[in-house]
């Protein structure tokens, strides 16, 4: 069902994980990363003559986890820059001090590097899908709401996995000191793309950052059943529900046949 260029622009943007990308077992990490991250880490403190116990630095690391949540859950973040150098303070108050912006910046890239080395799974048919949605003349979007992962490594795992050019615009909460459900991460993607938040359309599994937000900035919803609970609950309903993102594409239509044209 291709749309004529010449209509008003519309645009479909996508959460991130739990709907594009996922991750086995139950924790929302994969323990091989969660290894690696330390261990990448430790190696580079240690080549900064700083010394840290392994079981303190991974108990550091399940602080942020934890920290970076509950900031979501009120709409916050910081970069990732910002949260490693708050938990290294936990560790020593002077341990960011000492190792300086630089030394920050290296276990930043120690923790990028366990991501892109012990990535999540991308579902199957996901390109296909955001491919099929493209066809269909509307902008595509990324809406993502960032762990301890940087936008950097986001963004040389996607050109690995063929979906960096799938979207027009990402956006990050670690990036922009915002995270889902601010509308203003939604307008600011809107914005970018061109588009009206009365012909946008969003996608995710989180009914208090996804779809809670995306509807108070203006747009149409979609939930992805089965997403991690948010513990902040919302009255707030979906436009449409889906099992899987790819039932997305007959959803995708019936809210296009309902736009003003």
């Amino acid at each position: 069902m291709l749309r004529s260029v010449s209509s008003p622009s519309t645009a479909v943007t996508f959460d991130l994980w739990g709907t594009l990308i996922f991750e086995f077992g139950t924790k929302p990490n994969s323990i091989k990363r969660r290894q690696l991250r330390a261990d990448y880490s430790l190696d580079v403190l240690t080549g900064l003559g700083e010394s840290v116990e392994h079981s303190n630095f991974v108990a550091v690391l399940n602080t942020i986890s934890e920290d970076i949540i509950a900031a979501h859950d009120e709409a916050r973040d910081s970069s990732l820059a910002e949260w490693i150098e708050s938990g290294l303070a936990l560790i020593d108050r002077d341990l960011p001090k000492r190792i300086g912006g630089s030394g920050v910046t290296a276990v930043v890239d120690a923790i990028d590097r366990s991501f892109i080395e012990s990535p999540p799974t991308l579902l199957d048919g996901s390109l296909d899908l955001l491919e099929r949605v493209r066809d269909r003349g509307v902008h595509v979007g990324l809406i993502s709401n960032a762990g301890l992962t940087s936008s950097k490594a986001f963004r040389v795992w996607f050109e690995q996995i063929g979906l960096l050019d799938k979207f027009e615009y990402m956006a990050f909460s670690n990036d922009l000191a915002m995270a889902k459900p601010a509308k203003q991460i939604f307008e600011l993607a809107l914005n970018a793309l061109e588009t009206r938040p009365a012909r946008a359309l969003h996608v995710g599994d989180n009914m208090h950052a996804d779809v809670a937000g995306a509807a108070a900035a203006g747009m149409s919803t979609v939930w992805v059943r089965g997403g991690i609970e948010s513990s902040t609950p919302t009255q707030t309903k979906p436009d449409y529900a889906v099992d899987s993102v790819l039932e997305l594409i007959p959803v995708v239509d019936r809210w296009l046949d309902s736009l003003e044209k």
